[in-house]
């Protein structure tokens, strides 16, 4: 058996030369190093043209010459048309080891499975480890090599290690090998460039990256090292910048391609990659439809085990997807055959992910395909589902590459409309609906209307007058799923925001099931968030939490899209814990907030929140002045950006406290008038006056504004407006000095709070409430829900400061006999000004303002 080779093939029974400015990679060298430690003797490396594998095994293979003496690495680039193991052989004999020499000198006889492991055999007299590296096992062409090859790897003893590495391993059998085990595998997930990876590449080379920069190199490389090569030789003719979205079609990928990927395909494979480059996945349906109807499987099998740059994605359906750079190359080829082939095989493809209800990407397809005819029924089909589920953007674009005359269409022309509204901008919708002609509509454009009408009511304002125009019409439906859960959808948004919170609810269930009929996500989410938020307004509170996190559960399974409606769902289950006065994350709630904000798409939304936001900030504002001006700029109604009248019955009462601890009490008065505008004869207004008047110490004013809503005349949007109601009138009863009453207002109070634990209005009801608290004085006060209410005061520190010192009460003690200032200071051998110091701390915590209610308040609270 001779083992001389020629001098041209010699040089691949070396290891290659190690590549300057080449990128360490130690996550994977050390896994390789690891793998020798493994009871296995194989690791494979199966991946695409250009995915690093060599240069990986280069920088292993120095790595162990340089700091191993005791392994010997062997390296074998197999070529096409090699028969047998002799270059193997050839390359083991350059190890310095007389054992492994004496064992490959007995070696004789014809190349067969027999002899390759002999040849694996003889690995077991060397003296040292060794390694051994069989590179390109892709160009084995026959079934004989191939035995050779899987006879040699599973022979080989336990101190050796073997390496095979190509593009495949398609030829050579190695499912036996596999049961019984393998020390590693890598593929070309595997060998992608990391982030850290792809900074260090461009690092060696001169040019610093942002993470902009590489995010923007992944995605278009998707971590290829060949593509990140090819991006380098690319920036060598221009500026990094100019060149970072580097194209399939550029004359270096395409040389790359041509060489590398496409000589070793047959016509049929190249002819199913060219066809299949149109859209950015496949199934393999879509595959059999762009080629033609031929059978698709066996192509994307046969391509799978060519290892080209395909990946597999999800599992129902299962699709496929070339790599960016080679979807490029191949589509650049497709246009060479002509626009009507390429438009054609668009057209094909918009239709059948029409099919599959994949609106969005077949309204891409359909751009590109440049056929109006598709185009226009693709929006007829989907366009609404597209503005229902956030796609207005690509809703407008598409409409605008229609004719003139399509777009005149009054279908068209409402859908551009509801595109408009849901973008945010109310008057372009306006002015189209008012150029719309109003005789001999159909049903299809009267539903259309209807849900415009409502649409921009909730926009621009005239609900009450809208609703009333369509309430007759609401409940039909003209079995277009998409339109009907478009109308539905305004209907309850519309009906939440002027206080009717059964049909809100019952249109937005409806809406909520159409959607999900129709796979609209966006809608549904909507739908869910007015369900959502009536019943805040209702005051469940355990309900608000309960569906919040159901709906949390469903907001994942359709993929966490950005959805203004669903944060503001979130922002609710922030207010539930706020008004409970348990532990709750603001930071996230106020990111939460500020994601809408920004977006812009909702601006009444937006407002509202950003009162919100400046509520919960007041107490610790600096600018007490621009604090007070942010609650009424954002909090105040405005008829041209409505929100629920709910909403402002609940914000109203947290707003007018905080104008008086802000000191405005001007902005306060003025706050009130705009709520009372809006809200007619309501508890909640009487409730605000009565706050007014109670801080302002015009206690007749504010029992008489009080006097409707505990009697029932004036009727609560919200259970706790009550709460609030009998807060007040507690107060009320400690200065007029009614003690029993105080208590029995507290109770009242108390009771109503219980079910939903509505505790913060307590504590912002001032120090009267929490003096009535501490005392403990009736039942209702010493039960279980009172005690929770004491403890999360105490924990705010609300309770602490509120009992009078000693000196204090001798103070209060002598102001209930008359007696002056300085009388008291005598007595008490204190200054005048430490008496008056006490007189103001005794004012502050009994909540009075004047000599002549503290002694009735004193008694009252059961501490003179």
């Amino acid at each position: 058996m001779d083992s001389d080779l020629p001098e041209s093939d010699a040089a691949r029974a070396l290891t290659p030369s190690a590549v300057a400015r080449d990128v360490p990679r130690p996550r994977l060298l050390s896994r390789l190093t690891a793998a020798m430690d493994e009871p296995w003797t194989l690791t494979v490396l199966s991946a695409p043209a250009g995915a690093g594998k060599t240069r990986l095994l280069t920088q292993w293979a120095h790595i162990i010459d340089a700091d191993d003496e005791d392994t010997a690495v062997v390296w074998l680039a197999l070529q096409r048309g090699d028969t047998d193991l002799e270059p193997l052989k050839y390359a083991l004999e350059g190890v310095d080891d007389e054992g492994l020499r004496a064992g490959l000198a007995r070696l004789s006889g014809n190349w067969s499975t027999d002899t390759a492991r002999a040849l694996a055999r003889s690995l077991r007299r060397a003296s040292r480890r060794i390694v051994v590296i069989i590179d390109d096992v892709h160009v084995v062409e026959t079934d004989q090599l191939a035995e050779m090859l899987s006879s040699f790897v599973n022979a080989v003893p336990g101190n050796a290690h073997v390496v095979i590495s190509g593009r495949g391993t398609r030829r050579v059998p190695l499912a036996r090998r596999r049961i019984a085990g393998i020390a590693l595998e890598l593929d070309a997930k595997d060998l992608a460039f990391t982030p850290a990876e792809v900074r260090s590449f461009f690092r060696a080379r001169g040019v610093s990256l942002s993470q902009g920069e590489i995010t923007s190199v992944l995605r278009r490389t998707e971590g290829w090292a060949t593509g990140l090569r090819l991006l380098e030789l690319a920036a060598l003719h221009d500026s990094f910048a100019t060149v970072l979205p580097l194209r399939g079609d550029s004359p270096a990928v395409t040389d790359y391609f041509v060489e590398e990927v496409f000589a070793e395909l047959d016509q049929e494979l190249t002819e199913f990659l060219v066809l299949t480059s149109v859209p950015d996945s496949f199934s393999p349906e879509l595959a059999s439809r762009l080629a033609g109807g031929a059978p698709a499987a066996s192509m994307i099998e046969r391509l799978i085990r060519l290892n080209i740059l395909i990946s597999r994605q999800g599992n129902e359906p299962v699709l496929y997807h070339y790599h960016p750079l080679l979807r490029e190359f191949l589509y650049a080829r497709l246009k060479d055959r002509g626009p009507t082939v390429v438009e054609a095989l668009e057209k094909a493809a918009a239709e059948w992910f029409a099919e599959e209800r994949n609106h969005l990407v077949a309204l891409s397809h359909a751009i590109r395909s440049r056929d109006e005819a598709s185009m226009s029924q693709i929006l007829r089909q989907s366009g609404m589902q597209l503005v229902l589920s956030g796609h207005t953007d690509e809703v407008l674009a598409a409409i605008a590459q229609l004719p003139r005359s399509v777009r005149a269409e009054p279908a068209v022309q409402m859908l551009i409309a509801s595109a408009e509204l849901t973008r945010g901008d109310a008057s372009v919708a306006a002015a189209l609906l008012e150029s719309l002609p109003v005789a001999e509509e159909s049903n299809i454009s009267r539903q259309w209307r209807k849900g415009l009408d409502l649409h921009t009511a909730v926009r621009r304002g005239g609900l009450a007058a809208t609703l009333d125009r369509l309430d007759h019409l609401l409940d039909e439906v003209t079995g277009e799923s998409q339109l009907d859960t478009y109308v539905s959808l305004q209907a309850a948004m519309a009906e939440l925001y002027i206080g009717h919170l059964d049909k809100a609810e019952r249109l937005a269930r409806f809406a909520r099931d159409h959607a999900r009929a129709a796979d609209t996500p966006a809608a549904e989410l909507q739908a869910a968030a007015v369900m959502n938020t009536a019943e805040l307004f209702r005051g469940r509170m355990r309900e608000v939490l309960g569906s919040g996190a159901r709906l949390d559960e469903r907001w994942s399974e359709l993929g966490r899209p950005d959805d203004s409606f669903y944060e503001v769902t979130r922002v609710w289950r922030y207010w539930v814990p706020f008004e409970q006065m348990r532990a709750a994350n603001a930071d996230e709630t106020f990111r939460a907030a500020t994601d809408i904000i920004e977006s812009g798409a909702e601006p009444a939304i937006a407002r509202g929140l950003r009162g919100m936001i400046a509520l919960l900030g007041a107490d610790t504002a600096i600018d007490t002045h621009s604090a007070a001006v942010s609650l009424f700029e954002n909090l105040t109604p405005r008829d041209d950006m409505p929100l629920p009248v709910h909403w402002y019955a609940m914000m109203s009462g947290f707003a007018v406290r905080a104008f008086d601890r802000l000191g405005e009490q001007s902005l306060r008065d003025r706050f009130i008038v705009e709520i009372e505008r809006l809200l007619g004869p309501k508890g909640e207004v009487a409730v605000l006056h009565a706050l007014a008047f109670l801080h302002d110490q015009e206690h007749a004013h504010a029992r008489r504004a009080l006097g409707p809503v505990l009697d029932g005349s004036f009727p609560c949007l919200l259970p706790a407006s009550m709460v609030d109601a009998w807060l007040v009138a507690a107060c009320l009863d400690v200065q007029e000095g009614h003690p029993e009453q105080a208590q029995l207002s507290l109770s009242l109070a108390l009771a109503l709070a219980e079910p939903e634990e509505q505790i913060r209005r307590f504590a912002d009801a001032g120090p009267v409430v929490a003096r009535l608290l501490a005392a403990r004085a009736t039942p209702g006060s010493r039960g279980r829900f009172a005690d929770s209410v004491r403890e999360r005061l105490a924990a705010a520190g609300i309770l602490v400061d509120e009992e009078l010192t000693r000196r204090e009460r001798i103070v209060l003690a002598a102001l209930s006999r008359h007696a002056t200032l300085r009388q008291i200071a005598e007595q008490e051998f204190i200054s005048p000004n430490t008496v008056k110091t006490h007189v103001r701390n005794i004012y502050r915590k009994l909540g009075v303002s004047d000599r002549d209610s503290v002694t009735a308040a004193a008694h009252a609270l059961g501490i003179e």
